[in-house]
Formats: structure tokens, C-alpha cells, sequence
């Protein structure tokens, strides 16, 4: 149902142009007419909801923005208006708390931005950190996998004397990442109620050119700027670049203690917010960089957040970066007797039911087809960058490679069949999407999948974990399977299945996701009471179906049998060093198993 409003009411107060207070249900939506006729700020708040909101000129949609998280969040906006032209907002309700009933939404148009308080008292951190522990203990079933009571009680120990010298939202937010990623899950996140640009300065004082970790170094990745394009970077205003990596690690999880996505990820995904948090905003940056074996020491001014966004945007390592290619599979030929097939995602279909899925099946015929009719002797199976979705998917890919029949897992369990601490769960867009509206929605779900219970852990029932049986016809050539960091879930799980039971051989960089076990298939978040911070895990633990090898070790993602590196000048041609790798192989006739 949506719902259109235009109610003003201007204030005499310097920086408002225009106000509204306005009411909105679950599963509803509404519209806002925009009154001022300048360019400005539109800051759109909640404290039932997080919101979610579109902007529209004349109709036409120009943005869509859904930055904070939190259910009392805001979102802030920047516009330019033309002249005669009518500008509308919607509004809806990305995710809300389950005993929401409906949200006051506050809308204001701004000469400027406000930045937002983000001061904490020590009692209300604490407060948090003990929920926080609370939740994990009761709701995440991988808790104790990889980390024994005594060093979960060493941690929190930890934490709380933290506490005592951290007196804002973004101190206290290092000590909730810490634990979370700690925890050993790579389904494990922790985000601020609101973006973390809200609670800083809006002059201009980012860095002024972006990041790169390649094998350890870290590499100037922006065109045109006075530093030149790969030169190695020392330091930072006084930070070495290994402490830099270290730092920035602490703020994303993997399963077990794989590091490779950790010291990577930042640089692609948490430059925008991550990387200030951590280290600040200033005037000037102190650059020391190293170039053709010389060092070069540089002061650069900070820049506006826009042009950062612009260059990270850019960047020169783009077009590389797994997480921003574009399609979810295809099939390509590489030479006269190998092809490649590139499975970017499995996130593009639910179930078996899903027309996409059917469409994706008919694909893999015809794959197989083409390879039968051309003979192909070698087939690349290229899952950089996968990280995850549909388990239906993966096991569909795998029966064209297997004459063994597999299932999921082992088995899989949760601590429980009816949600803990449903007052502080999330109602998720993904829940949204599958019709769960509450709490005992969830119930309904885990009792119906989890029904059967055994010293004190609720099992996955046999007739969801069915024997899966290979394709009538099968791939039979030689495999080389491409793997990097950013492989996780469902695609670190097809990993394992092909390292285990196939000729595969594995090229690149360890999995982000476990090869023997990991936390998955169903994901909850809990916003904790004081600060709004909002926590996601993975609430059921899977024993995956692979065999033990000698280079698996318990906590390791699924480790290659070669491993490839890529050097600066490499990153500079933006060179394959896989496709290198593998023709090189080919030559040599280099095989496993």
C-alpha cells in the first residue's frame, strides 16, 4: 500500500528548510514531496525501522540509498533540485525489530548536514557487551568451534577493560568487531546503527587516493595522482603498512583462522567507512612510498568524501576485483581444448522451484553438450569472487563433475528449535522475502527443518539432507578449479566437494569459507539495547561431506594445490596470473590424483 504525504512546516532555525513527522506500517511504504527548491541535504530518521529510500525527479528515479543499518537509524541524502521540477521521496522499512508495529519516520531538508552524537557512557557499553555474550552463547551453535571457554572468557575479560577507556560509538564498535570476528565464522558481521560517515566531518580531510594489498604490499591504486599507480606505500601519517593490514583485518571474519580474506577485504569493501574508523580523517597525509627501489616521502591534502568515493570507485584494480564483475555464470572459450566456466555467485535463485534455477540447469546441459560435441579435453571451473547463496545451486554444479552421489552435510544443527531473545531480533529483508514476518514464523521454520533433539543440539531431518545423486552424463576430463579469498558458503562448499572427490586441480589462494565445517544455511541478527549496533551470524552448524587430507587442517578453508602470486608489475598489467598458471600446466602436463 502506498501512502503520499506533503505536509511542511517550516522553521525559523538556520539550517531547516522543511520538516514532517509521518507514520508508517510494516510491509507498507509512503511518498514525501520535497519543498525547498535548492540543493541540500534531505535527513529521513526512525527510531522503530531501518529505512530504506528512493529519490524521484519528475518520476523518474535518480538514487536509491540504504546506508545505516540500525532500526534507529537515519539516512541522509544530498540533492541538487532543478528548476520546475518535482521531486518526491519513498520510504520504506528495509528491516525493523520484531515487536515493531509501526515507525515514526521524522523528514527534514537541511541547508547542511548534521553529524550525528556518537558519545557512549561505560555503563551502556558493558551493558551491550554482556548482551552481546548472552546471544552468542544461547543462539550461535559455532561459538566453541575454534575457540575454547577460556579464551572466549579471556576476550570478554578483555572487552570490558576496553570499555573503561572508550567513550564513542566508534571505540566501542573496534571492541565489538574484535569479537565477532574472533568467534570464527566467516557469516559473522557486526555494523554500525548508522554509516560512519554521519558521525564525521564533512571538509575535506580523506585520503586522497585509495588502497591496494597485493601479497602484503600495499599498492597506490588510483590513476592520476602524484604518487604514481603501484608505487609501494610505506606508511601513513606514521603507520607502516603491515600494521595498516593488521588493523584493518580485525574488522571482517572468516572461518576457522584463515587470514587471506581478512588482510584483503578491507581495501575493496571498507575504505569507505572501515578504513576512518580505524585510522581517523586529517588535513594532511604523510606519505612515505617506495618507487623503482627509491623512497619518496610526500604530504597530499585530505579530499572531499565525494571525490574519495569517485576514486575508489574507480580505482585501477577494478576491473580485477572479483566482487565487481558482472553476471552470475557463463562459459568461455580459452583455447582450442579448454574452456571456462565461471560461476560468479549462487545468489541468483532460492530453490529447484525458482525459474532461474531451471534456467540455470539448462545452461549446464548445454555446457555439457558443447563440451561432448568439441571434444574438450580441459575445463576450468573459475569460482573467484563466489561468495555463496543457494545450496541448491552448488549441488546441482556439482552433479556434472562427480560419479559419487553426496548430500549437503554429515549433518548440521542449532542450539535450539524456537528463536531466542525474539525482543531484540532483526526481521531481515530476507526474512521479509520468504514471508517470515516474526519470531514464531521462525519458530514454525526450525521446528519443521530441526524437529529431532539430542544432548541439548536440535539435527537437521534426514528427509532435508537427501543423497544427491550425479548427472546421467558427467564431465570426464582434467579440472582446474580457481579459488581466491573472497570464496565463501555455498562456493567454499563446492570447493571442498571438488578438491575431495574430483581430479581438480586447485589453483590461487586459500577459501575464505571452511573446508571441513562452517556456520550457515540460516542467518539471524540481533540489534543490542544501548547503541543500536546490530550483530548477524549464521545460526546452524554443517559437517560438510569431504574426506580428511593431509593438507586440510581443522580451521583452514579450502587450501590450494597451487598457489599464485601476483607481483606489482603484475598488478599494474593487470595480468591473470590463473590464466598464466594454468597454461603453464597444461604445457608441463602437470596433473593431481
Amino acid at each position: 500500500m502506498l501512502k503520499t504525504f506533503s505536509i511542511i512546516l517550516f522553521l525559523s532555525i538556520q539550517i531547516y528548510r522543511a520538516q514532517a513527522t509521518l507514520e508508517l506500517l510494516p510491509q507498507d511504504s509512503l511518498t514525501y514531496n520535497l519543498q525547498s527548491k535548492s540543493p541540500g541535504w534531505i535527513s529521513v530518521k526512525s527510531k522503530d525501522a531501518n529505512l530504506a529510500i528512493s529519490l524521484f525527479c519528475e518520476g523518474k528515479k535518480v538514487k536509491d540509498q540504504d546506508n545505516s543499518k540500525g532500526t534507529q537509524s537515519v539516512e541522509n541524502l544530498f540533492y541538487n533540485s532543478e528548476k520546475n521540477k518535482k521531486y518526491t521521496l519513498k520510504i520504506w522499512a528495509k528491516s525493523y525489530l520484531e515487536k515493531s508495529k509501526k515507525a515514526k519516520i521524522e523528514i527534514s531538508e537541511l541547508k547542511k548536514r548534521i553529524i550525528l552524537d556518537d558519545k557512549l557512557s561505560y555503563d551502556e557499553m558493558v551493558q551491550d557487551i554482556k548482551y552481546f555474550r548472552t546471544i552468542r552463547e544461547q543462539v550461535n551453535s559455532g561459538l566453541y568451534v575454534y575457540r575454547n571457554k577460556k579464551e572466549i572468557d579471556s576476550i570478554y575479560n578483555w572487552a570490558i577493560q576496553k570499555a573503561e577507556i572508550s567513550e564513542t560509538i566508534f571505540d566501542f564498535y573496534k571492541i565489538i568487531a574484535a569479537l565477532t570476528q574472533f568467534e570464527g565464522s566467516c557469516h559473522n558481521f557486526t555494523d554500525l546503527p548508522n554509516h560512519a560517515t554521519y558521525y564525521l566531518t564533512q571538509k575535506n580531510e580523506y585520503l586522497p587516493f585509495t588502497l591496494k594489498n597485493v601479497e602484503g604490499y600495499l599498492l597506490q591504486n588510483s590513476k592520476g595522482i602524484s604518487i604514481p599507480l603501484s608505487a609501494e606505500i610505506i606508511s601513513i601519517n606514521g603507520i607502516l603498512s603491515n600494521d595498516i593490514i593488521k588493523r584493518f583485518s580485525q574488522y571482517y571474519s572468516s572461518d576457522g583462522f584463515t587470514l587471506n580474506y581478512k588482510e584483503t577485504a578491507g581495501f575493496e569493501k571498507g575504505m569507505f567507512d572501515k578504513f576512518y574508523i580505524e585510522f581517523g580523517i586529517h588535513k594532511n597525509y604523510k606519505i612515505i612510498y617506495k618507487w623503482n627501489n627509491k623512497e619518496y616521502k610526500i604530504v597530499l591534502p585530505g579530499i572531499s568524501f565525494e571525490e574519495f568515493k569517485n576514486l575508489q570507485e574507480s580505482r585501477h584494480s577494478l576491473s580485477s576485483d572479483s566482487s565487481k564483475q558482472t553476471g552470475a555464470y557463463s562459459l568461455n572459450k580459452e583455447n582450442n581444448d579448454t574452456y571456462r566456466l565461471i560461476l560468479k555467485t549462487f545468489d541468483f535463485a532460492n530453490s529447484k522451484d525458482d525459474i532461474a534455477y531451471k534456467k540455470f540447469s539448462t545452461f549446464l546441459d548445454n555446457m555439457l553438450l558443447t563440451l561432448e560435441k568439441e571434444r574438450i579435453k580441459n575445463l576450468i571451473i573459475d569460482l573467484r569472487g563466489n561468495g555463496g547463496g543457494a545450496g541448491a545451486l552448488y549441488e546441482k554444479v556439482f552433479t556434472y563433475f562427480t560419479q559419487r552421489p553426496f548430500r549437503d552435510s554429515q549433518f548440521a544443527y542449532t542450539n535450539f528449535n524456537q528463536i531466542p531473545f525474539k525482543d531484540k531480533l532483526v526481521i531481515t529483508p530476507m526474512f521479509l522475502a520468504n514471508g517470515v514476518k516474526n519470531g514464531h514464523d521462525v519458530d514454525l521454520y526450525l521446528k519443521q527443518i530441526y524437529p529431532t533433539s539430542s544432548q541439548g543440539k536440535f539435527y537437521w531431518a534426514d528427509e532435508k539432507n537427501p543423497l544427491i545423486l550425479p548427472n546421467e552424463k558427467v564431465f570426464n576430463g582434467q579440472i582446474y578449479l580457481f579459488i581466491d579469498e573472497n570464496v565463501a558458503s555455498a562456493g567454499s562448499h563446492l570447493a571442498s566437494l571438488f578438491k575431495s572427490y574430483t581430479n581438480a586441480v586447485v589453483i590461487g589462494k586459500e577459501t575464505n569459507g571452511g573446508y571441513y565445517e562452517h556456520n550457515g544455511h540460516l542467518p539471524v541478527v540481533y540489534e543490542l539495547p544501548n547503541t543500536k549496533i546490530q550483530t548477524g551470524f549464521s545460526v546452524v552448524h554443517v559437517i560438510q561431506d569431504v574426506q580428511n587430507l593431509n593438507d586440510q587442517k581443522k580451521g583452514s578453508g579450502v587450501v590450494p594445490h597451487i598457489k599464485v602470486n601476483q607481483t606489482p608489475k603484475e598488478f599494474l598489467e593487470q595480468t591473470d596470473v590463473y590464466m598464466t598458471k594454468v597454461f603453464e600446466l597444461q604445457q608441463k602436463k602437470i596433473t593431481f590424483k
